[in-house]
């Protein structure tokens, strides 16, 4: 919104705390992986934890974030777009 034009922006919008469990293959490789990509997505990440356990085949990252209603479905679906990434699932 300026000065001489009264539209807000399409992208505002309430924001609130959304946290997700992504599921990856990879061990800690495709976790750090995991990580670049929230890094990436260029949304506020507000806690992040990770849990590898040796002999298990896939790995949790524990993600919460800040975004709108409109930005989480798109999240979801730009995460899953990597090979290493399994499930994106609101917990």
């Amino acid at each position: 919104m300026t000065l001489l034009d009264d539209r807000r922006p399409s992208d505002t919008g309430f924001r609130m705390h959304r946290r997700y469990e992504i599921t990856v293959s990879g061990g800690l490789g495709g976790a750090l992986q995991a990580a670049e990509l929230l890094r990436d997505c260029g949304l506020p990440v507000r806690d992040f934890s990770v849990e590898v356990r040796e002999g298990v085949p896939y790995s949790s990252v524990f993600a919460t974030m800040s975004m709108t209603v409109g930005e989480a479905p798109g999240f979801a679906d730009r995460m899953l777009a990597h090979p290493m990434i399994l499930a994106v699932d609101p917990s």
